[in-house]
């Protein structure tokens, strides 16, 4: 059996990406979460590495996902706190807190998880809140509760604050200079998604141009539901002539998890947190 606290801070690292954050989660200092969680891979022979979606382990981790499931039942018993992957707009957004036992990743803009099912599956986390994008196609291994449902609408940002943007956006979509503006907090599967919708609506009408050489543009596009324009520092208009997408925010837990009294508990705040529940 490998300590909590170990293999908690290789968890937290493989989570959160830096030992800073899996610091101001745990309250542990950088030089002990490294230390720590260089303890559990030498346990198992494993060693970190970076793909997509951040860091992964190389080697065999059979024995350490049998570890990771008693672990995760001392989570479900109170020994330490369960995890929940949380985005960034939700958290600066819906805020009535979390029950007890739980916790979720800092509230930091650029601190993206990219594929929150992974670390799920794994049971590094116990629960998360999906975007539409994260959600894979074969997810019978889950139980998922709709949470929000949003448009998606084409937001304008103008670096000089004019009051008629409709009229830029118009000329700038005609000139093919429109400029797509992709959000730090944005996971890449969303960043592709707008890119898409992005080379859609640049193409439109007589489809030259978005094949026109792009000029100096002024005015920035981005896709975003009501509560990623919340979190903007920036001026910012809704283009009303471009019809919204549909995006669903779901909460997703492992099937064999679903009836945990701390799960139900969790369900039910995040509902009561949604507007108008």
């Amino acid at each position: 059996m490998l300590s909590l606290d170990k293999l908690e801070a290789l968890d937290l690292v493989l989570w959160l990406s830096t030992t800073e954050r899996a610091a101001l989660v745990t309250g542990a200092n950088q030089s002990t979460i490294s230390r720590r969680s260089r303890a559990a891979l030498e346990r198992f022979d494993l060693t970190l590495r970076r793909d997509w979606a951040g860091w992964c382990l190389d080697g065999d981790t059979y024995l350490l996902s049998l570890e990771r499931q008693v672990h995760q039942r001392a989570r479900f018993l109170g020994h330490a706190p369960l995890r929940l992957q949380v985005p960034y707009w939700t958290q600066r957004t819906r805020r009535r807190g979390l029950p007890e036992g739980w916790s979720e990743n800092p509230a930091i803009d650029c601190a993206v998880c990219e594929d929150p099912v992974r670390l799920l599956r794994q049971r590094v986390i116990d629960a998360c809140l999906l975007t539409p994008t994260q959600l894979p196609a074969a997810c019978s291994d889950l139980v998922l509760l709709d949470l929000v449902q949003r448009p998606i609408e084409l937001t304008l940002f103008h670096q000089k604050c004019t009051a008629d943007l409709r009229t830029t956006f118009l000329r700038e979509r005609e000139q093919g200079s429109l400029q797509l503006k992709l959000m730090p907090f944005l996971p890449r599967s969303c960043c592709q998604r707008s890119s898409d919708w992005f080379s859609s609506l640049v193409c439109v009408g007589d489809g030259s141009s978005g094949r026109r050489a792009a000029t100096s543009s002024q005015l920035n596009v981005a896709f975003l539901t009501p509560e990623m324009r919340q979190v903007q520092q920036h001026p910012w208009q809704v283009e009303e002539s471009i019809e919204p997408y549909r995006y669903v925010e779901r909460l997703a837990v492992l099937a064999d998890n679903a009836d945990e009294p701390a799960v139900l508990r969790l369900q039910e705040r995040l509902v009561e947190s949604v507007p108008g529940c």
